[in-house]
Protein backbone atom coordinates (compact mmCIF):
# COMPACT_ATOMS: atom_id res chain seq x y z
CA UNK A 1 0.00 0.00 0.00
CA UNK A 2 0.75 3.75 -0.56
CA UNK A 3 3.29 4.94 2.32
CA UNK A 4 1.00 8.00 1.93
CA UNK A 5 -2.04 6.29 2.02
CA UNK A 6 -1.24 4.23 5.12
CA UNK A 7 -0.77 7.24 7.06
CA UNK A 8 -3.71 8.83 5.91
CA UNK A 9 -6.34 5.71 7.13
CA UNK A 10 -4.43 5.49 10.37
CA UNK A 11 -4.98 9.50 11.06
CA UNK A 12 -8.56 9.01 10.51
CA UNK A 13 -8.80 5.70 12.49
CA UNK A 14 -7.48 7.68 15.11
CA UNK A 15 -9.61 10.65 14.72
CA UNK A 16 -12.86 8.36 14.82
CA UNK A 17 -11.55 6.55 18.08
CA UNK A 18 -14.13 6.44 20.59
CA UNK A 19 -13.25 9.31 23.03
CA UNK A 20 -13.34 8.29 26.59
CA UNK A 21 -13.94 10.33 30.15
CA UNK A 22 -15.24 10.32 33.52
CA UNK A 23 -17.73 12.90 34.43
CA UNK A 24 -18.30 12.96 38.17
CA UNK A 25 -21.32 14.00 39.66
CA UNK A 26 -21.25 15.82 43.41
CA UNK A 27 -24.79 16.27 45.53
CA UNK A 28 -24.95 17.91 49.00
CA UNK A 29 -28.45 17.86 49.93
CA UNK A 30 -31.37 15.33 48.44
CA UNK A 31 -34.38 17.66 50.10
CA UNK A 32 -36.75 20.41 49.71
CA UNK A 33 -35.73 22.11 53.01
CA UNK A 34 -32.45 22.86 52.65
CA UNK A 35 -29.83 25.94 51.40
CA UNK A 36 -31.24 26.08 47.87
CA UNK A 37 -27.69 26.42 46.54
CA UNK A 38 -26.47 22.91 47.33
CA UNK A 39 -29.86 21.06 47.39
CA UNK A 40 -31.36 18.86 44.68
CA UNK A 41 -34.90 18.27 44.83
CA UNK A 42 -36.10 14.39 45.11
CA UNK A 43 -37.79 14.69 42.12
CA UNK A 44 -34.52 15.86 39.78
CA UNK A 45 -32.55 13.31 41.46
CA UNK A 46 -34.81 10.78 40.51
CA UNK A 47 -35.09 12.16 36.92
CA UNK A 48 -31.15 12.44 36.48
CA UNK A 49 -31.13 8.70 37.74
CA UNK A 50 -34.03 7.48 35.12
CA UNK A 51 -31.60 9.46 32.69
CA UNK A 52 -28.91 8.07 32.78
CA UNK A 53 -30.76 4.27 32.82
CA UNK A 54 -32.71 5.10 29.82
CA UNK A 55 -29.32 6.15 28.13
CA UNK A 56 -26.85 3.25 28.74
CA UNK A 57 -24.76 4.96 30.85
CA UNK A 58 -22.09 2.83 33.02
CA UNK A 59 -22.03 4.09 36.58
CA UNK A 60 -18.98 3.90 38.23
CA UNK A 61 -16.78 3.84 41.33
CA UNK A 62 -14.20 6.29 41.46
CA UNK A 63 -12.04 3.69 43.17
CA UNK A 64 -12.80 1.06 40.32
CA UNK A 65 -11.79 3.68 37.53
CA UNK A 66 -9.21 6.05 39.07
CA UNK A 67 -7.54 3.95 41.50
CA UNK A 68 -3.35 2.80 40.50
CA UNK A 69 -5.01 -0.99 40.06
CA UNK A 70 -7.98 -0.12 38.13
CA UNK A 71 -8.01 -2.30 35.32
CA UNK A 72 -7.01 -1.18 31.51
CA UNK A 73 -8.58 2.21 30.56
CA UNK A 74 -8.77 0.77 26.86
CA UNK A 75 -11.29 -1.33 28.12
CA UNK A 76 -14.02 1.42 29.40
CA UNK A 77 -17.41 2.52 27.87
CA UNK A 78 -17.51 5.32 25.93
CA UNK A 79 -19.80 6.90 28.78
CA UNK A 80 -19.00 7.05 32.14
CA UNK A 81 -20.30 8.64 35.53
CA UNK A 82 -19.55 8.26 38.71
CA UNK A 83 -22.00 9.75 41.99
CA UNK A 84 -20.62 11.74 44.96
CA UNK A 85 -22.33 13.35 47.74
CA UNK A 86 -20.40 15.63 49.87
CA UNK A 87 -21.26 16.30 54.07
CA UNK A 88 -22.60 13.31 54.47
CA UNK A 89 -26.29 14.54 55.17
CA UNK A 90 -28.99 12.79 56.64
CA UNK A 91 -31.08 13.03 53.16
CA UNK A 92 -28.46 10.75 51.37
CA UNK A 93 -29.87 7.56 53.51
CA UNK A 94 -33.44 8.66 53.47
CA UNK A 95 -34.18 9.75 49.56
CA UNK A 96 -30.54 8.87 47.72
CA UNK A 97 -29.88 5.37 48.87
CA UNK A 98 -32.76 3.59 48.42
CA UNK A 99 -32.82 4.81 44.23
CA UNK A 100 -29.30 4.25 43.86
CA UNK A 101 -29.86 0.51 45.94
CA UNK A 102 -32.40 -0.56 43.52
CA UNK A 103 -30.41 0.10 40.46
CA UNK A 104 -27.37 -1.95 42.30
CA UNK A 105 -25.40 1.34 41.40
CA UNK A 106 -22.20 2.37 43.00
CA UNK A 107 -21.51 5.88 44.85
CA UNK A 108 -19.59 7.59 47.12
CA UNK A 109 -19.69 10.02 50.56
CA UNK A 110 -16.94 12.20 51.28
CA UNK A 111 -17.80 12.94 55.29
CA UNK A 112 -15.91 15.17 57.70
CA UNK A 113 -15.57 12.61 60.38
CA UNK A 114 -16.49 14.95 63.74
CA UNK A 115 -19.70 15.86 62.18
CA UNK A 116 -20.56 12.08 62.00
CA UNK A 117 -23.59 11.52 64.27
CA UNK A 118 -23.80 14.86 65.26
CA UNK A 119 -25.95 18.11 64.98
CA UNK A 120 -29.55 16.96 66.08
CA UNK A 121 -29.36 14.31 62.66
CA UNK A 122 -28.41 16.26 60.19
CA UNK A 123 -25.70 14.21 59.57
CA UNK A 124 -24.94 10.01 58.99
CA UNK A 125 -24.35 8.06 61.68
CA UNK A 126 -21.42 5.76 61.36
CA UNK A 127 -24.60 2.53 61.06
CA UNK A 128 -25.76 4.12 57.97
CA UNK A 129 -22.52 4.77 56.33
CA UNK A 130 -21.85 1.14 57.17
CA UNK A 131 -24.79 -0.08 55.89
CA UNK A 132 -24.29 1.61 52.34
CA UNK A 133 -21.02 0.90 52.58
CA UNK A 134 -22.29 -2.65 52.60
CA UNK A 135 -24.01 -2.03 49.33
CA UNK A 136 -21.31 -0.48 47.24
CA UNK A 137 -21.11 3.30 48.69
CA UNK A 138 -17.33 4.20 48.94
CA UNK A 139 -16.66 6.67 52.18
CA UNK A 140 -13.99 9.50 51.91
CA UNK A 141 -12.21 12.31 53.41
CA UNK A 142 -13.60 15.20 53.68
CA UNK A 143 -11.28 16.58 56.62
CA UNK A 144 -12.56 16.45 60.11
CA UNK A 145 -15.02 19.24 60.78
CA UNK A 146 -15.05 21.12 57.24
CA UNK A 147 -12.55 23.77 57.48
CA UNK A 148 -11.45 26.31 55.18
CA UNK A 149 -7.75 24.73 54.47
CA UNK A 150 -7.27 26.90 52.09
CA UNK A 151 -7.27 30.08 54.15
CA UNK A 152 -3.66 29.77 55.97
CA UNK A 153 -4.38 32.35 59.79
CA UNK A 154 -2.50 35.39 59.49
CA UNK A 155 0.74 34.86 61.94
CA UNK A 156 1.13 30.69 61.32
CA UNK A 157 4.07 29.70 59.08
CA UNK A 158 3.31 27.83 56.07
CA UNK A 159 5.26 24.89 57.24
CA UNK A 160 3.03 24.98 61.01
CA UNK A 161 -0.20 25.53 58.67
CA UNK A 162 0.70 22.46 56.24
CA UNK A 163 1.42 20.23 59.69
CA UNK A 164 -1.87 21.23 61.05
CA UNK A 165 -3.27 20.02 57.61
CA UNK A 166 -1.23 16.88 57.17
CA UNK A 167 -2.60 15.77 60.95
CA UNK A 168 -6.16 16.77 60.37
CA UNK A 169 -6.28 14.78 57.22
CA UNK A 170 -4.65 11.60 58.65
CA UNK A 171 -6.91 11.99 61.62
CA UNK A 172 -10.29 11.93 59.28
CA UNK A 173 -8.70 9.03 57.68
CA UNK A 174 -8.20 7.47 60.64
CA UNK A 175 -11.59 7.45 61.89
CA UNK A 176 -12.66 6.77 58.70
CA UNK A 177 -11.02 3.54 58.61
CA UNK A 178 -12.02 2.51 61.67
CA UNK A 179 -15.36 2.58 60.84
CA UNK A 180 -15.39 1.51 57.26
CA UNK A 181 -13.03 -1.35 55.61
CA UNK A 182 -11.26 -0.78 52.93
CA UNK A 183 -11.79 2.84 52.51
CA UNK A 184 -10.07 4.56 49.35
CA UNK A 185 -7.57 7.42 49.93
CA UNK A 186 -9.52 10.09 48.16
CA UNK A 187 -10.19 13.45 49.73
CA UNK A 188 -13.03 16.30 48.64
CA UNK A 189 -11.52 19.59 49.09
CA UNK A 190 -14.33 21.34 51.63
CA UNK A 191 -15.66 24.48 49.87
CA UNK A 192 -13.81 23.05 46.53
CA UNK A 193 -10.91 25.50 47.61
CA UNK A 194 -7.35 24.49 47.59
CA UNK A 195 -3.59 26.05 48.30
CA UNK A 196 -1.09 24.62 46.06
CA UNK A 197 1.31 23.54 48.76
CA UNK A 198 -1.67 21.44 50.53
CA UNK A 199 -2.82 19.63 47.38
CA UNK A 200 1.12 18.94 47.05
CA UNK A 201 1.07 17.00 50.49
CA UNK A 202 -2.44 15.30 49.70
CA UNK A 203 -0.58 13.97 46.75
CA UNK A 204 2.63 13.27 48.30
CA UNK A 205 0.56 11.27 50.70
CA UNK A 206 -0.90 9.10 47.58
CA UNK A 207 -4.83 10.95 47.74
CA UNK A 208 -6.59 11.59 44.86
CA UNK A 209 -7.78 15.11 45.53
CA UNK A 210 -11.15 16.38 44.21
CA UNK A 211 -12.58 19.59 43.66
CA UNK A 212 -16.02 21.65 42.86
CA UNK A 213 -14.76 23.13 39.87
CA UNK A 214 -16.59 21.49 36.61
CA UNK A 215 -15.78 19.45 33.77
CA UNK A 216 -15.12 16.07 32.48
CA UNK A 217 -12.04 13.54 33.35
CA UNK A 218 -10.17 13.05 31.30
CA UNK A 219 -7.96 9.22 31.65
CA UNK A 220 -5.53 8.58 32.32
CA UNK A 221 -3.95 12.04 32.61
CA UNK A 222 -6.17 13.50 35.04
CA UNK A 223 -5.32 16.72 36.59
CA UNK A 224 -4.68 17.11 40.14
CA UNK A 225 -7.60 18.61 41.39
CA UNK A 226 -10.34 16.27 39.66
CA UNK A 227 -13.58 18.19 38.27
CA UNK A 228 -17.06 17.72 39.76
CA UNK A 229 -19.81 19.11 38.37
CA UNK A 230 -22.04 20.45 41.05
CA UNK A 231 -25.42 19.32 41.13
CA UNK A 232 -27.15 21.77 43.35
CA UNK A 233 -30.40 24.52 43.34
CA UNK A 234 -30.49 25.61 39.39
CA UNK A 235 -27.46 23.25 38.41
CA UNK A 236 -29.50 20.57 38.58
CA UNK A 237 -31.91 21.54 35.83
CA UNK A 238 -32.69 18.39 33.75
CA UNK A 239 -31.86 20.01 30.44
CA UNK A 240 -28.12 21.13 31.64
CA UNK A 241 -27.66 17.77 33.29
CA UNK A 242 -28.00 16.26 30.06
CA UNK A 243 -25.06 18.39 28.49
CA UNK A 244 -22.87 17.73 31.33
CA UNK A 245 -23.34 14.06 31.35
CA UNK A 246 -22.49 13.55 28.19
CA UNK A 247 -19.46 16.39 28.25
CA UNK A 248 -15.80 15.51 27.33
CA UNK A 249 -12.20 16.86 28.24
CA UNK A 250 -10.59 18.58 26.06
CA UNK A 251 -7.64 17.07 24.21
CA UNK A 252 -4.97 18.46 26.47
CA UNK A 253 -4.85 18.63 30.36
CA UNK A 254 -2.71 20.55 32.90
CA UNK A 255 -2.03 19.54 36.30
CA UNK A 256 -1.93 22.39 38.32
CA UNK A 257 -3.89 25.92 38.51
CA UNK A 258 -3.29 28.13 41.49
CA UNK A 259 -6.95 29.91 42.03
CA UNK A 260 -5.81 32.32 44.68
CA UNK A 261 -6.10 35.43 43.56
CA UNK A 262 -4.98 38.77 45.51
CA UNK A 263 -7.17 41.93 46.60
CA UNK A 264 -5.64 43.91 43.52
CA UNK A 265 -6.15 40.89 41.09
CA UNK A 266 -9.61 41.15 39.84
CA UNK A 267 -10.21 40.32 36.49
CA UNK A 268 -7.43 37.32 35.78
CA UNK A 269 -6.50 36.14 32.55
CA UNK A 270 -6.46 32.00 31.73
CA UNK A 271 -4.47 30.98 28.57
CA UNK A 272 -7.10 28.23 26.71
CA UNK A 273 -4.09 27.36 24.56
CA UNK A 274 -2.77 24.91 27.81
CA UNK A 275 -5.95 22.92 26.76
CA UNK A 276 -5.07 21.96 23.26
CA UNK A 277 -6.86 24.25 21.58
CA UNK A 278 -5.39 26.00 18.51
CA UNK A 279 -7.88 28.46 17.39
CA UNK A 280 -10.50 30.74 19.42
CA UNK A 281 -13.47 29.67 16.69
CA UNK A 282 -16.13 27.41 18.31
CA UNK A 283 -14.88 28.13 21.75
CA UNK A 284 -17.05 29.43 24.48
CA UNK A 285 -16.79 31.01 27.81
CA UNK A 286 -18.39 32.25 30.53
CA UNK A 287 -17.78 33.61 33.68
CA UNK A 288 -19.16 37.14 35.75
CA UNK A 289 -20.44 39.75 33.23
CA UNK A 290 -21.31 37.00 30.88
CA UNK A 291 -20.05 35.53 28.02
CA UNK A 292 -15.97 36.02 27.40
CA UNK A 293 -15.01 36.28 24.40
CA UNK A 294 -11.46 34.38 23.97
CA UNK A 295 -8.50 36.53 22.65
CA UNK A 296 -6.12 34.73 20.40
CA UNK A 297 -2.61 36.74 21.22
CA UNK A 298 0.88 34.73 20.10
CA UNK A 299 0.30 31.07 20.46
CA UNK A 300 -2.06 31.97 23.40
CA UNK A 301 -5.82 31.83 23.53
CA UNK A 302 -6.86 34.89 26.48
CA UNK A 303 -9.79 34.62 28.20
CA UNK A 304 -10.91 37.51 30.57
CA UNK A 305 -13.87 38.41 32.83
CA UNK A 306 -15.92 41.47 31.60
CA UNK A 307 -16.63 42.11 34.99
CA UNK A 308 -14.33 42.57 38.14
CA UNK A 309 -14.38 39.85 40.37
CA UNK A 310 -15.85 40.22 43.72
CA UNK A 311 -14.56 38.61 46.44
CA UNK A 312 -15.28 34.56 46.61
CA UNK A 313 -15.22 31.87 44.90
CA UNK A 314 -15.43 32.21 40.80
CA UNK A 315 -15.52 30.04 37.52
CA UNK A 316 -14.74 30.52 33.93
CA UNK A 317 -16.36 28.03 32.29
CA UNK A 318 -15.57 27.35 28.50
CA UNK A 319 -16.82 24.71 26.05
CA UNK A 320 -16.61 23.19 22.70
CA UNK A 321 -18.26 21.17 20.64
CA UNK A 322 -16.10 18.36 19.41
CA UNK A 323 -17.01 17.31 15.90
CA UNK A 324 -16.03 13.95 16.04
CA UNK A 325 -18.74 12.51 18.71
CA UNK A 326 -21.27 15.35 18.52
CA UNK A 327 -20.67 16.10 22.68
CA UNK A 328 -19.20 19.23 24.33
CA UNK A 329 -16.02 19.37 25.52
CA UNK A 330 -15.92 21.32 29.07
CA UNK A 331 -13.25 22.96 31.24
CA UNK A 332 -13.67 25.26 34.36
CA UNK A 333 -11.15 27.35 35.61
CA UNK A 334 -11.40 27.89 39.37
CA UNK A 335 -10.85 31.41 41.06
CA UNK A 336 -10.89 32.32 44.90
CA UNK A 337 -10.70 36.30 44.95
CA UNK A 338 -9.40 37.63 48.45
CA UNK A 339 -11.16 40.93 49.63
CA UNK A 340 -9.21 44.20 48.64
CA UNK A 341 -7.20 44.44 52.37
CA UNK A 342 -6.38 40.01 51.18
CA UNK A 343 -8.61 39.06 53.84
CA UNK A 344 -10.90 36.35 52.82
CA UNK A 345 -14.58 36.57 52.40
CA UNK A 346 -17.09 35.23 54.75
CA UNK A 347 -19.19 32.82 53.60
CA UNK A 348 -22.93 33.59 52.53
Amino acid sequence: MNKHLLLILLAAQLYCQPTFALVILQYHHIATDTPAITSTRPDEFAAHLEYLHNEGFTIVSLAARLDSKAGPRQAMPPKEVAITFDDAYRSIYTEAFPRLKALGWPFTIFVASDLVSEHGGQYLTWAELQEMHAHGAEIANHSTSHQHWARRPLGLSESKWRQQFTEDTLSAQAVIDAHIPHAPKHYALPYGEYYPSLLEDLDNMGYLIFGQQSGAVPIPQTPLVIPRFPMGGPYAALKSFKTKVNSLPFDQTFRDHNPILSGLENRPIANAATLGITTAVGLNCFGPGGSITPMKIGTGILIQSNAPLKAGRHRYNCTRRDDRTGRYQWHSFFWMKQRPDNSWYPEP
